[in-house]
C-alpha cells in the first residue's frame, strides 16, 4: 500500500512541487526574512512552466540557460523602462526575441512562456528592489529549482523513468482497447466518434516514448541490472507499439472483412487479454513487482482456426501473426528486435539554422511568439489607457 502511495506519479509530483516551494518560505521564516522567502518561492512557477524539471540528458544546461534567460528578460525590461521606452513596445518585442528557442527544439520552446512569467513578476518588483535584484533572484531561484530536482531524481533513482514507462504501457493498453473496439463494432457511426480520440491516444504514445527516451539518457554510463531492465522494457514498448498500431487497411474495409470471417468476438478476446496484461505490466513497472505467468495460447489457436477456415480472408492470418508477436513480447518479457536506444539520433537544431528557420513566416515558433506579443501588446495598451494602478514609476 505504501508503494502505491509513494510511487504514484501524481503523489510523487505533488510532493516534489510542494517541497520546492515550501522550503524557501520555511527557511525565510526561520531566519526572519519571510518576504524574501516568499519572493524566492515564486521562481519555481517560471521554471515549472518552462519545463526545467523535465529529466533530460542536458538537464543542467537547460537550467543554466533558463536562469540566464529569466535574468536577461528581467534586466532588459527594467533597463528599457528606465530609459522611458513604452511598455507596450517592450512586451511586444521581447517574446519575438526569445521565441527563437522554439525553433531549436520543442523542449527549448517552453522557455518562452517561463521568461514571460518572469517578465511579468519583474513589473511588480521594479522600483522596490535595485536593478540587479530581480535578475539575481531569478538566477538563484532557478539554480535552487535545478539542484532540488536533481537531488530528488537522484534520491528516487529510476522512479521517474518507471513512471513514464508505466504511463506508456497504460497508453498502449487504452489505444489497443479503442482500436479493436472500433474494428469489431457493428455500429458505423462509432468511426466518426472514435477515430479522433484514437489519433490522440496514438500521439500520447509518441510523446511518452520521446519522454522515456530522454530519461534513459539520464541514466548512469555504467548500467546496473535494474537500469538494464528498464531499457529492455522501453524497447519492448516500442516493439509492442509497432505491432499494435499496424493496420490491414482502411477501417471500414477491415471491419467488413472481420464480419465476413465471423472473427469479431475472437479478435476482441485477444485484444482484451493483451490490454489486461499491458495494464498489469504497467503496475509491475511502477510498483517494483515481479510479473506473473502470461499465455495467450488458447486465444491464438482460435485465430489460427479462423485462418484455416477462411483461407481467402487475410484477417485470421494478419491478426494471428501480430497478436502472436505481442504475446511473445509479453510472455518472454524480452524485445523482439535489437535497437540502439542510446544513439543520439535527435539532435537540436543549431542556433544559426534555427534563426534562419525562425525568420520564415511559415515558422510555428514565430507564430507562437507573435501571438504572445500581440496579446501582451493589447493588454499593456489597455492597462495604460485605463490608467490602471501601477507599481512602477515610468
Amino acid at each position: 500500500m505504501w508503494r502505491r502511495l509513494i510511487y504514484h506519479p501524481e503523489v510523487n509530483y505533488a510532493l516534489r512541487q510542494t517541497l520546492v516551494v515550501f522550503l524557501p518560505v520555511l527557511i525565510g521564516g526561520l531566519t526572519g526574512n519571510l518576504q524574501k522567502g516568499l519572493l524566492f518561492s515564486l521562481i519555481p512557477a517560471c521554471c515549472n512552466i518552462a519545463g526545467l524539471d523535465t529529466p533530460h540528458r542536458r538537464f543542467f544546461e537547460r537550467i543554466v540557460l533558463g536562469g540566464m534567460l529569466f535574468a536577461f528578460s528581467s534586466f532588459l525590461l527594467q533597463w528599457l523602462l528606465l530609459r522611458h521606452v513604452p511598455l507596450p513596445f517592450i512586451v511586444f518585442t521581447l517574446p519575438l526575441l526569445i521565441g527563437v528557442c522554439g525553433e531549436i527544439s520543442p523542449l527549448y520552446g517552453r522557455l518562452l512562456p517561463g521568461a514571460l512569467i518572469a517578465m511579468t513578476f519583474t513589473l511588480s518588483l521594479t522600483g522596490r528592489m535595485p536593478l540587479w535584484g530581480p535578475p539575481l533572484l531569478y538566477g538563484g531561484g532557478t539554480l535552487w529549482y535545478g539542484l532540488f530536482n536533481w537531488f530528488w531524481f537522484r534520491l528516487s533513482k529510476d522512479q521517474p523513468l518507471r513512471e513514464t514507462l508505466s504511463l506508456l504501457y497504460r497508453a498502449l493498453a487504452s489505444y489497443c482497447e479503442d482500436k479493436y473496439h472500433l474494428l469489431t463494432t457493428t455500429d458505423p457511426t462509432d468511426t466518426e466518434k472514435s477515430l479522433p480520440a484514437l489519433l490522440n491516444r496514438q500521439q500520447k504514445i509518441v510523446d511518452l516514448i520521446t519522454t522515456a527516451y530522454q530519461q534513459i539518457h539520464m541514466l548512469s554510463a555504467d548500467k546496473n541490472s535494474r537500469e538494464k531492465y528498464l531499457i529492455r522494457t522501453f524497447i519492448m514498448a516500442e516493439d509492442l507499439q509497432e505491432h499494435i498500431s499496424v493496420t490491414l487497411g482502411e477501417t471500414d474495409d477491415v471491419r467488413t472483412l472481420i464480419q465476413k470471417s465471423g472473427s469479431a468476438a475472437i479478435i476482441k478476446q485477444n485484444a482484451d487479454e493483451i490490454c489486461t496484461q499491458l495494464r498489469s505490466t504497467a503496475d509491475n513497472i511502477l510498483y517494483h513487482q515481479i510479473p506473473g505467468h502470461f499465455s495467450m495460447a488458447g486465444s491464438l489457436a482460435d485465430l489460427q482456426n479462423i485462418a484455416r477456415e477462411h483461407p481467402d480472408n487475410p484477417v485470421g492470418s494478419f491478426f494471428g501473426y501480430h497478436f502472436s508477436k505481442i504475446a511473445k513480447v509479453l510472455q518472454s518479457r524480452a524485445p523482439l528486435y535489437r535497437r540502439d536506444v542510446m544513439a543520439d539520433s535527435k539532435r537540436r537544431l543549431p542556433f544559426l539554422s534555427a534563426l534562419r528557420s525562425y525568420l520564415s513566416l511559415k515558422s510555428t515558433a514565430l507564430r507562437t511568439a507573435g501571438r504572445f506579443s500581440v496579446m501582451l501588446l493589447v493588454a499593456s495598451t489597455l492597462a495604460l489607457s485605463l490608467n490602471m494602478p501601477s507599481l512602477i514609476g515610468y
